[in-house]
């Protein structure tokens, strides 16, 4: 006789599969929280990569404008000269307009003064658009030189039938030998050494660029390379001046024979009686 299935038999049966699917409904439900565990590891690995990188570039920016020179304690002179070749010929030095400045500026004498005060003028920052800017200067699209009391100097005018561009010229410091010429970026110049000398040049491509005025070239060489600094003292001659550590004065831009402070402590007219006297004997 044939066996029939017993309604208990298929509910056991449906019992079984239910079972069945509730486990594998209960294996397929836990994959996720599986793979967000499995995930976040890397994830979390990766973000930490991520900060670390972002804290190298960081301190790496960091170092690049306050380690390399110049830095605080500097105090650098660069002769400069802004060259017009449509009258072959310099213009005149830049006012100084006592705008506020990182510590790159001139005192209208034909000199880069540069003892920075602020990073935005330390390592690479040292800038020639932060000197422009203190004088209210300014290089528009790399082919305008702006000032704020004369005409521009604007690229496409023709000297000795050649059209001409914004330049800048670099001399190594002391020698004026002509060191590079940069035709690019001009306003990116970066100063790198005291003493060395620029010129801005509107003139043709392969123009031979003069170095700055010899007048400019003078008043940097005056002045002394460190606020701080004690080299120029041996060149003083009959100094009536004695201090408890000559390690702490110097001459400011003045000339004046100053202290660590700043104070003066023999103006430079003094100084330079006695240098004349010292001549004279």
């Amino acid at each position: 006789m044939a066996r029939t299935d017993s309604p208990k038999d298929d509910n056991s049966s449906d019992s079984s599969k239910k079972v069945a699917r509730a486990a594998r409904a209960g294996q397929t439900a836990g994959t996720p929280g599986k793979e967000q565990r499995e995930l976040g590891f890397p994830l979390a690995l990766a973000a930490v990569i991520v900060v670390g990188i972002a804290l190298v570039a960081f301190a790496r920016a960091n170092r690049d404008t306050t380690s390399l020179t110049p830095t605080f304690g500097d105090h650098w002179h660069i002769a400069y000269g802004i060259y017009d070749c449509t009258t072959d010929s310099f213009l005149s030095n830049l006012a100084d307009p006592q705008t506020p400045n990182p510590g790159i500026h001139t005192h209208g004498d034909g000199v880069v003064h540069l003892h920075p005060t602020g990073s935005n003028a330390t390592g690479n920052n040292a800038q020639l658009s932060v000197f422009l800017d203190a004088t209210r200067t300014e290089i528009n699209d790399d082919s305008e030189l702006t000032f704020p009391d004369r005409d521009s100097l604007v690229e496409g005018v023709m000297c000795d039938g050649e059209p001409a561009v914004l330049q800048l010229a670099r001399f190594a410091p002391f020698t004026q030998e002509l060191d590079s010429v940069l035709t690019e970026n001009v306003a990116d110049y970066r100063f790198t050494e005291d003493q060395e000398a620029i010129t801005i040049a509107l003139a043709p491509l392969g123009a031979d660029i003069p170095p700055p005025p010899q007048e400019n070239i003078d008043q940097a060489s005056a002045a002394s390379p460190f606020v701080l600094g004690t080299d120029g003292l041996g060149d003083i001659n009959n100094l009536d001046a004695t201090t408890d550590d000559t390690s702490t004065v110097g001459f400011d831009d003045d000339g004046n024979l100053v202290d660590a402070d700043g104070n003066i402590l023999i103006p430079a007219e003094e100084l330079n009686a006695q240098t004349d006297e010292g001549e004279d004997n």
